[in-house]
């Protein structure tokens, strides 16, 4: 384990990262506004959609992890007998989900909220050095952890396949239900929002786990076609749900059928469009992706997994068109004498 200097080190950084998550808290509790160093407005941040992740406000979250961090590391200080492989196991777990999840949250201000938050960029950053640092310093060696409790990843793995597919399959079901009165109200969407959270979460747990899975049999898994071709479908549903949360999500509301718009046929059609594709392709990615987990030996190679993936991803995009020009046809405003 890490010896008495880094020690005292990530407890003074985790006590920090409380303390700033703390803040925040006051902040928000009391309606006063959070100052913000870099001169942006801290407050679109902490009070936006992002600011709340399955129910729990995100300071919150932030406020548990640095603290069990620090209590952590202060018993580990205190009592060495107490460190054991798993114990380091599970706090280096711990920091790995958080890192990921900060990646998560900064992305989020940049390209969905477009404001920064000093704060939260500082408790990013020692969160970022609480990982990084728990990682070098390991004396029972990273890899040899992953070895040891390769079982624990492994049904971490299984079960980010399980919570991803089922909360897929029930947004796209919710999505058409939603829409039989041809609009998306600010209630549906709060459903379709925290789906969509459930959905990310999922895909951490997948992502963080697959990693955790390949590293110590990286040179196995890089000539592996299924395991390439499963990697390549996953950075395809990630970078369809950056789309999707940032360019359709937060304008759910706006997709009505029902109603009159100035750009009906113009940026909300496409975005009707887009928001039928993108559901179609987040759903027939999740499908296939566990579809090659599952799969023992297949027997084609990448490229043949790959067209098979694109013809179905093809022709799922090709379906939910029809299917959105179906619903299109039943609205008002596609008669010309019903307007």
């Amino acid at each position: 384990m890490l010896n008495t200097f880094w020690h005292v080190i990530l407890i003074f950084a985790a006590f920090g990262g409380f303390l700033i998550a703390f803040y925040i808290r006051h902040k928000k509790n009391a309606n006063e506004k959070l100052v913000c160093p870099l001169d942006a407005d801290c407050g679109a941040v902490i009070h936006s959609d992002y600011s709340v992740f399955l129910g729990l406000p995100v300071e919150v979250l932030g406020m548990a992890y640095y603290g069990v961090v620090a209590i952590a590391y202060g018993v580990f200080l205190m009592f060495p007998g107490l460190v054991s492989t798993f114990s380091v196991f599970a706090v280096l777990a711990l920091s790995t989900a958080a890192f990921f999840f900060s990646l998560y949250l900064t992305s989020i201000q940049i390209f969905a909220i477009r404001q920064i938050c000093s704060w939260c960029l500082v408790s990013a950053g020692l969160g970022t050095a609480i990982f990084f640092t728990t990682l070098a310093g390991s004396e029972f060696g990273f890899l040899s952890l992953l070895a040891e409790y390769k079982w624990i990843i492994l049904m971490l793995h299984l079960f980010g396949f399980a919570i991803g597919l089922g909360a897929v399959t029930i947004t796209d079901v919710l999505f058409f239900k939603f829409l039989r009165d041809f609009k998306i109200s600010e209630f549906e969407a709060d459903i379709l929002h925290t789906l969509s959270q459930i959905i990310w979460l999922a895909l951490a747990v997948l992502i963080i786990s697959e990693a955790g899975l390949y590293l110590p049999q990286m040179e196995i898994l890089n000539h592996s076609g299924k395991f390439l071709a499963k990697m390549t479908i996953v950075a395809m549903i990630v970078l369809n749900g950056v789309f999707l949360n940032i360019a359709i999500s937060p304008k759910l509301v706006n997709i009505s059928f029902g109603g009159r718009h100035e750009h009906q046929k113009g940026e909300l059609a496409r975005l009707r469009k887009l928001s039928y594709a993108s559901g179609a392709l987040s759903l027939t990615s999740w499908y296939y992706a566990s579809a090659l987990e599952m799969a023992q030996n297949p027997p084609l190679g990448y490229w043949g997994l790959i067209v098979i993936y694109l013809f179905m991803a093809i022709s799922a995009i090709f379906i939910s068109q029809l299917f959105e020009h179906s619903f299109y046809r039943k609205t008002p405003l596609s008669n010309p004498i019903a307007k």
